[in-house]
């Protein structure tokens, strides 16, 4: 992973493996399994010498002559450096910092400079002295100067105008009012050093909501939408971290979240703030305000996990449930001040807690309500009679006239709204009729709406009484191929209430909003584009100029509000209030003056790594935001590799993937391309290749083109022939397969086809497929070996768990075929699972399940040890990640385990450098040993034949 070669060229001093405490990650004094030691090989002599090591992290290695310098934070307090004496095989430490760690580090001759606080200090080996160095740079940071930029790149909220004439978009801590058609664009807030976030219009337009963060905690702030006039601000609190959802529509209350799972309504006319109720368990509330201001429909999640809608009456200061929570309610929309529509599922129980890896391509399935709220109410779809209807219109049905007075008040309407130059209706509005909801029988007057069962969300209720709603498209069915596009993947579908007909409107969308008149969408596409459509029949969708979304950013400003932030998320997100007693206001006095130094965004995440990082934990991380980032001309990659011999490039291997992922491709292995090992290249699109040639940079921005080799069988320009083929960016999965199945086939090959392996690369996505892949393929085998090593974790993997813990209920005979058991997909013989310090997170908890199931022996090395989980807080300012660890494992004892620690395992198997130089991996030959010798004693199941048969009649 880094390593420096020894001054004769002979030595190599390395660390082997990654640190937690590295890159994003700050996890200062990490105890788990990712504490590298220093090594220090001789290839060619093949010897191979460990520095000592303790339960610590050691990097850094530098050469002091013939001995080697590294880091080490294996003393409790600073990381520091130290000296290994190559002769005398021994230790000596060589700083004693004990408020900063040494961070890097590098060696000339008998000295060392280091940097430690962000000061750089040179130690003199011989005598142990350390001076600080004083190095000022006088120019300029580009990255520090004020500077345009392009919010659209980052926006966090969008909403329409009441009438959809303009778009109220939050991006990059400002809020912008932009023009659908006709206007400029208005940087309303325009303040670099603040967070706005969470943009809201009034219902008549003239106003807009958001939240603001100066002066270091959250404030409700009401404007003109203009921009013209001094904002109003409302205090919400000083703790938690807030979340606007809603403004009703009088104008009087927006409803608001924080962190803590607490609902909120302020009265803007008092400034007085509800609590409105608690969610049990963590999801942003769903809500919606009645016409008339008078009732929120909001959800929350019960001990059940199940979503529950609730109904909370301002008048009566209660809430009340819309049903049992037998079955799960969720997406709440008020269609009139009679009707209420929502989403609800009878079969939500395994798709609930997405933590569980068996919710991997769960579909769920929700039908779609609406409720009669008052006793007296109408059903939105009533019976039709099919009777003639009497010339006049005199004697229509009722229904009749309901609908077509709503139609021309609907175009009244709207005639006046394309009037009105101000863009919003300024006439005054007749008040909507008061919200009556009767509880009583309530459960009685839900009316289901006639469409499939799917995966729904947003439900809107368009102004001619139509139903527009999202449906989600949901794994396991189908699988899309890799795309720009692939997080788009919405249906957004139109039900007719008076034809009662369902029409697919558009294909790909990533979210749907509407505008307060109900007349207006706002289609939210791939890759972060905005579109505006009117709510009919036929969506003839208009895309949203966003080029003119820009604002000036003072870079010192914004770094002051990311640092504040981050410590204030840390503080509010952090699943322990106290932070395990770290003084977090003293680890802030201590690291803001370093602040004043920072230059580019790249050092303040630098610093940000150091502060989070004296919490301790892991998946504690952060990263990214504006900072430099050039465009790499894609390389094209062969999937291949290469030796130079005489001069020229033999392909050596050819990497053919999996024939049967059809998104997995090998560029040399495709059908009709002439190539094999053993060719040589001699020319890339007419360029010649030797060894003098780097090979790469004649692929260079090739990905995804076709390329023309000139290859050879025999080396000479005899027998060349062309061969078309079209590289790829990234071979790394083409690799990855290589080595999986080339395990596969080893432990096949030795135990004698009795030993079935799996292998996990994660516990999300990738790991579930393999996972089935290789798993279900292989039942016919009596033992498994299931290999968690490098298992970058997502999951807690209680699928795979309940898999291999599956007992031998029952064999079945059939007259004819073999006999099949009860489960099938089982293997039921003896088991081993492979782990190694870079299985962590979701790979920390499969071993950690797998031992306490008694499923078998863990073989390896200790694993990472992260168990506190990751992130519930935003994104920061300028589109950084902070990751807040919010939730924490523990035992059913109750007891603290794993997190910083890793799992241990039974047989401790360290490999060894040499021999996986010469292809051979010691863990996997341990686990094939420890399988086979239990197969050995092990019962015979499940039973291959079945029992006499019976021969009396009725036995």
């Amino acid at each position: 992973m880094e390593g420096v070669w020894s001054p004769d060229g002979k030595r190599l001093a390395y660390r082997p493996y990654t640190m937690a405490y590295a890159g994003t990650s700050g996890w200062r004094q990490h105890r788990g399994g990712d504490t590298p030691p220093i090594w220090i090989i001789d290839p060619s002599g093949k010897q191979l010498e460990k520095i000592p090591h303790d339960n610590a992290s050691d990097s850094n290695p530098m050469w002091i002559g013939e001995d080697v310098a590294f880091i080490s934070d294996r003393n409790d307090g600073a990381a520091n450096l130290y000296l290994y004496d190559a002769h005398a095989h021994s230790l000596r430490q060589l700083t004693h910092e004990t408020q900063w760690d040494v961070r890097s580090a590098g060696a000339y001759d008998r000295t060392i400079v280091y940097e430690a606080g962000g000061q750089l200090k040179s130690l003199d080996v011989g005598s142990g002295g350390s001076t600080p160095l004083s190095i000022r740079l006088e120019q300029q940071s580009l990255q520090a100067r004020p500077q345009w930029k392009d919010a659209g790149k980052n926006i966090t909220s969008a909403q329409l105008s009441p009438s959809g004439k303009r778009v109220l978009i939050t991006a990059r801590g400002d809020v912008f009012s932009v023009p659908v058609k006709d206007g400029s664009v208005r940087n309303l807030t325009a303040t670099s050093g603040v967070r706005e976030a969470d943009g809201l219009w009034s219902k008549d337009g003239q106003r807009v909501a958001y939240l603001s963060d100066a002066g270091g905690t959250q404030s409700l702030l009401v404007r003109d939408a203009l921009g013209l006039e001094k904002p109003v601000r409302h205090a919400l609190g000083k703790m938690g971290y807030f979340t606007l959802l809603a403004w009703s529509p009088d104008g009087r209350r927006v409803a608001f979240e924080d962190n803590h799972l607490h609902l909120y309504a302020i009265d803007l006319t008092s400034g007085a703030v509800a609590l409105i109720d608690s969610t049990p368990r963590r999801r942003t509330f769903q809500v919606d305000f009645s016409p008339d201001s008078q009732w929120l429909a909001y959800t929350v999640v019960g001990e059940n996990y199940f979503t529950q809608v609730r109904l909370h009456s301002f008048t009566a200061a209660k809430s009340f449930d819309l049903a049992d929570s037998f079955v799960q309610t969720d997406t709440p929309v008020f269609g009139s001040n009679e009707l209420l529509y929502f989403s609800a599922s009878i079969d939500a129980g395994p798709t609930r807690v997405t933590l569980d890896m068996s919710t991997q391509e769960r579909p769920l399935r929700m039908a779609i309500y609406a409720a009669v709220l008052s006793a007296d109410g109408h059903s939105p779809l009533p019976p039709k009679s099919g009777d003639e209807e009497v010339k006049g219109g005199k004697d229509k049905v009722k229904d009749k006239d309901k609908d077509k007075k709503d139609k021309e008040e609907a175009e009244k309407s709207n005639d006046s709204g394309k009037a009105n130059k101000a863009g919003e209706d300024d006439k005054a509005e007749k008040p909507p009729k008061a919200t009556r909801v009767d509880l009583a029988g309530l459960a009685q007057r839900f009316v289901p709406i006639p469409v499939a069962e799917r995966n729904y969300e947003r439900l809107i209720i368009g102004a001619d009484g139509a139903l527009f709603y999202l449906s989600r498209r949901q794994a396991g069915s189908s699988t899309e191929p890799p795309g720009p596009n692939r997080t788009a993947d919405a249906d957004l579908y139109r039900f007719n209430l008076e034809d009662r007909e369902e029409k697919l409107l558009r294909a790909h969308l990533v979210d749907i909003s509407a505008s307060a008149d109900r007349k207006k969408l706002l289609l939210t596409a791939g890759e972060g584009k905005l579109e505006v459509a009117d709510a009919n029949e036929k969506l003839d969708a208009k895309p949203v100029d966003l080029s003119g979304v820009r604002m000036l950013v003072d870079p010192r400003q914004e770094w002051r509000q990311i640092f504040d932030e981050t410590w204030r998320m840390e503080q509010e997100y952090f699943y322990d209030p106290r932070m395990h007693g770290l003084n977090w206001a003293a680890i802030r006095a201590r690291y803001e003056p370093l602040l004043q130094y920072v230059q580019r965004r790249e050092d303040l995440n630098e610093l940000l790594v150091e502060m989070i990082g004296e919490v301790q934990v892991g998946h504690n991380r952060i990263g990214g935001g504006d900072i430099y980032s050039g465009t790499p001309e894609a390389i094209g990659l062969l999937g291949a590799d290469y030796a130079v011999e005489n001069n020229q490039y033999r392909i050596q291997k050819i990497y053919r993937g999996d024939r049967w992922n059809p998104f997995l491709v090998a560029p040399l292995a495709t059908a009709g391309v002439d190539v094999a090992e053993g060719d040589v290249i001699l020319a890339i699109n007419g360029h010649a290749l030797d060894s003098s040639i780097n090979i790469f940079s004649l692929l260079e921005g090739t990905a995804g083109k076709q390329v023309a080799l000139t290859v050879s069988r025999d080396a000479t320009q005899k027998g060349t022939h062309t061969a078309i083929v079209i590289p790829i960016a990234n071979e790394a999965a083409l690799r990855q397969w290589n080595w999986v199945e080339g395990n596969r086939e080893y432990v096949d090959r030795k135990s004698g086809g009795k030993v079935a392996y799996v292998y996990l690369p994660d516990t999300a996505g990738d790991g579930y497929t393999f996972f089935n892949r290789m798993f279900f393929a292989q039942v016919d085998k009596p033992g498994l070996i299931v290999d968690d090593r490098r298992n970058s974790g997502g999951q807690a993997a209680n699928y795979v768990l309940e898999v291999l813990n599956r007992k031998y209920l029952s064999g079945w005979k059939d007259r004819d075929a073999l006999v099949f058991n009860t489960p099938a997909g089982a293997i039921y013989g003896p088991k081993a699972m492979l782990i190694d310090q870079d299985a962590g997170s979701g790979g920390d908890f499969l071993p950690y399940g797998f031992k306490r199931l008694g499923l078998g022996k863990l073989i390896g090395t200790r694993t990472w040890g992260g168990l506190i989980g990751i992130a519930a807080n935003p994104s920061l300012i300028d589109g950084g990640f902070l990751s807040v660890p919010f939730f924490r494992v523990f035992t059913p004892e109750g007891e603290w385990h794993v997190e910083n620690e890793g799992v241990a395992p039974d047989v401790q198997v360290v490999l060894d450098p040499l021999a996986v130089n010469a292809g051979n991996d010691a863990q996997l030959d341990a686990a094939i040993a420890d399988v086979l010798q239990q197969l050995k004693n092990a019962p015979e199941l499940p039973r291959k034949s079945a029992p006499p048969i019976p021969t009396q009649v009725g036995k």
